[in-house]
């Protein structure tokens, strides 16, 4: 039973890599120059020939036959060189769906009912008109064409053996498991330094600075297995916007831009949701029907661009499109009828845009497929801070809107300065931090914030001792940590600056849930617990403490 096990899991791995990135290749076929037609034919040829090779291996009956269906239709278009229509590319598609979800329960393949979708593929054979040129077996011939295919069984074997050498298959939670180990070896490797510099041991020091450096490129080149082409998830948005197009009735394209940038696999596997939710409403809210378009001056295909950059740290992905923007008023108006905002409060252009996170808000006239029902932003956003990122909005009347997403491009280990308040450590992400002093006499503090002078500029403050409300006893001397903040600067009022550390990311659990302000939890040198902090949102749940202590 144990073998059946494996050797089923073997045979799902093989296909579903046959698989990866046909989804793709057949929505190119349909845009595709004659001269190149061929070419990507071929490519989906090859693995659906596989996966019939492979399904007839194992006993996988109906794989094997829904696989020849899809040859043949992909020879009548080898054959003829002609573009695929819509009905083409959609037939094969939907095959190809079928045969990812029977090679993934392969086990099963008999109880499958494949009868319609191959009678689908049968009409299209027979409704090509160079079809009634074929033998009456000629979708049988594609068989004992494909050389690549024998000529691959005729190389001898060291090639094929080294490739499975170079390359060897990990499970993804052994990897998160190596990523948390590794971590916390950097945290053991901080407390042999620190014990090290306490000895005043030259010997102990020399081996604690091999160990860090040994542990540092541990670090990177674990982190760096785990970080993936944000290609990886881009292709299924294609599929996205065309069943969300063919479902509304309109016209879009979906541009992609930045598929090489990397993210961590942790990231990639929870952004899927909020990139499928932010595609659909492009489509729905965004893009004018074809009509309207034209009417307005614009090309009848609306374009939805996906674009993906790293900026130092942090991956930026943007989802733009070129439709009519969002409709401030209107969704101020709804938002005034529904009691959520005060109808004597004047209209401001900014917080209007706001009003679509708000759950139960929506600008559609109906409810649709798509969407519609007023829910969806609000868990955007709050996905997107579970992750550790933020999600802005900009829009333009008549000039579409973009939805920006601004994610670290690792989770798992984060450099930090340590700086500390009565007593209590915290971390801050070293890349939100510009320089450390301290606070001059001039500046004001009054509550939780103030201001001060830096180079002639003024800078608002904020002091973490009394915005987490500890001991109020000020230090003698505290210090100001300069900090990014919406292309400005802040400064945090802390009592003392220890010094760069590595912190390994915890997150607090359910039963604290999410902290504004806090981005989780780490284990300091000494075993101890400190938080690490959220700096933006730090800052920003400090302003509407203060906004609310004002009015």
């Amino acid at each position: 039973m144990a073998d059946d096990d494996t050797l089923y899991e073997l045979f799902a791995e093989s296909c579903l890599e046959q698989l990866r990135g046909i989804e793709t290749a057949i929505l190119d076929l349909e845009s595709a120059p004659a001269g190149e037609l061929a070419g990507r034919v071929d490519a989906i040829f090859r693995a659906a020939h596989t996966i019939k090779g492979d399904a007839g291996a194992i006993g996988a009956a109906n794989l094997a036959a829904l696989a020849h269906g899809a040859e043949s239709v992909l020879e009548l278009m080898r054959r003829d060189g002609r573009p695929a229509d819509r009905q083409f590319v959609g037939e094969l598609l939907g095959a190809f769906d079928d045969m990812r979800a029977m090679a993934e329960n392969a086990r099963n393949d008999a109880s499958r009912d494949i009868a319609e979708r191959l009678a689908r593929l049968a009409a299209l054979v027979q409704n090509t008109p160079s079809a009634a040129e074929q033998p009456a077996e000629s979708g049988a011939e594609p068989e004992a064409e494909p050389e690549a295919e024998v000529d691959t069984d005729k190389a001898p074997g060291p090639a094929w053996a080294d490739e499975r050498i170079r390359k060897l298959a990990i499970p993804a939670l052994e990897l998160d498991v190596l990523v948390d180990r590794v971590g916390e070896l950097g945290i053991a490797q901080a407390r042999l330094s620190g014990l090290a510099l306490r000895r005043a041991d030259l010997e102990l020091r020399g081996v604690a600075e091999e160990v860090e450096r040994l542990s540092a490129l541990l670090r990177d080149q674990v982190l760096g297995l785990r970080l993936l082409p944000i290609k990886v998830s881009f292709p299924k948005y294609r599929r996205l916007v065309r069943d969300a197009c063919a479902s509304l009735g309109k016209d879009a394209a979906l541009v992609m831009e930045g598929e090489n940038t990397k993210l961590d696999k942790a990231v990639i596997e929870q952004l899927n949701a909020p990139c499928i939710h932010l595609l659909r409403n492009a489509v729905d809210h965004g893009v004018e029907p074809a009509e309207v378009r034209a009417a307005l001056g614009k090309p009848r295909q609306g374009t939805v661009t996906l674009s993906a950059r790293q900026e130092g740290s942090d991956v930026v992905i943007a989802v733009r499109d070129d439709g009519g923007g969002i409709d401030g008023r209107k969704l101020w108006a709804k938002a005034v009828a529904a009691g959520r905002i005060d109808a004597g409060r004047p209209f401001d252009p900014a917080a209007a845009l706001e009003l679509i996170f708000l759950p139960g808000l929506s600008t559609a006239e109906a409810v649709s497929d798509v969407s519609g029902r007023g829910v969806g932003m609000d868990a955007v956003r709050e996905a997107i801070a579970a992750l550790r990122g933020r999600l802005d909005v900009q829009s333009a009347p008549g000039a579409g809107s973009t939805f920006t997403i601004r994610l670290p491009v690792s989770l798992a280990i984060i450099d930090c300065l340590e700086v500390r308040c009565a007593g209590e450590a915290y971390y801050l992400h070293l890349d939100y931090v510009e320089e450390c002093l301290e606070l001059p006499a001039t500046a004001a503090l009054a509550g939780t914030t103030g201001i001060m002078e830096l180079r002639g500029l003024p800078m608002p403050l904020l002091s973490l001792r009394r915005f987490f409300d500890l001991d109020r006893v000020e230090a003698h001397t505290p210090h100001v940590v300069t900090v990014r903040r919406d292309g400005g600067r802040a400064g945090l009022v802390v009592d003392a600056v220890i010094g760069r550390k590595q912190a390994v990311l915890k997150h607090l659990g359910r039963a604290l849930g999410r902290v504004e302000g806090v981005l989780g939890g780490t284990v300091t040198e000494a075993g101890d617990m400190a938080l690490v902090l959220d700096v933006p949102g730090l800052l920003a749940a400090a302003k509407r403490q203060h906004d609310a202590d004002n009015h």
